[in-house]
């Protein structure tokens, strides 16, 4: 049996993890009665493909005030009113894509800049064994609230020790991480047993929550180049 490799999926098969889901931040198929739901219970959404990568038609929306809200796309912001609003939900959800809505995650910072991690697990073939290979942290470009575009690539206790994270125990922190890691790639290695390196992309709160944000089956390693660059 095959399986899609989209995040909806992806998202379901975690969940039936009794640990994993309290790491997996509240995530819906996109309607309006599921968008709008989850703004006022969250405050702020992201908007994206389910099959999307890098970064490509992500969109923050959060309230503001009353009927007021900020729609913030790659460094482009924009307030408007709830018909701007549900005008942007037909153009986007009615597409040949399926989009979701996910519950956005306050990523601690760095130098006033969203931060997360990029961890990648891998298992050799033939074998069940994961082990979790690589870790380091993606700063994001000044105004943009997504990765993707990465002004800056630290090792994980670099981005620790200058973030805005307090009161945290990076070795304990660290440790919970790829523990997290190691049993995702465990759950989704059952159901695509011919995958061999997982990338996963970690969140943090500026309180050291942890938050499992989005698991790719075929990441590039590239990244890792700029961080022993750097």
């Amino acid at each position: 049996m095959s399986y899609s490799y989209g995040k909806w999926t992806k998202y379901h098969m975690m969940k039936e993890n009794s640990t994993l889901v309290g790491y997996l931040p509240k995530t819906l198929i996109l309607t309006n009665t599921a968008f709008w739901e989850l703004l006022e219970e969250k405050g702020a959404v992201v908007i994206k493909p389910s099959e999307g990568s890098q970064g490509y038609g992500v969109v923050l929306v959060s309230k503001i005030g009353e009927y007021r809200y900020e729609m913030h796309s790659n460094r482009n912001k924009i307030i408007c009113g709830k018909k701007d609003v549900e005008e942007f939900l037909d153009k986007e959800k009615y597409g040949r894509k399926l989009y979701i809505v996910q519950q956005k995650v306050p990523l601690a910072t760095v130098g006033d800049c969203p931060f997360d991690l990029r961890v990648m697990v891998e298992r050799e073939k033939d074998s069940i064994e994961w082990r979790v290979t690589g870790k380091l942290a993606k700063v994001a470009e000044n105004g943009y609230f997504i990765t993707n575009i990465a002004k800056s690539i630290l090792n994980v206790n670099q981005a620790l020790e200058q973030s805005n994270i307090t009161d945290i125990d990076g070795h304990l922190l660290q440790t919970e991480i790829d523990n997290i890691a190691l049993l995702t790639a465990y759950e989704l290695g059952e159901y695509y047993p011919n995958t061999h390196l997982i990338g996963l992309d970690i969140g943090l709160t500026n309180s050291g929550d942890v938050y499992i944000i989005e698991a790719n089956l075929k990441p590039s390693r590239a990244i890792f180049k700029r961080l022993e660059e750097s």
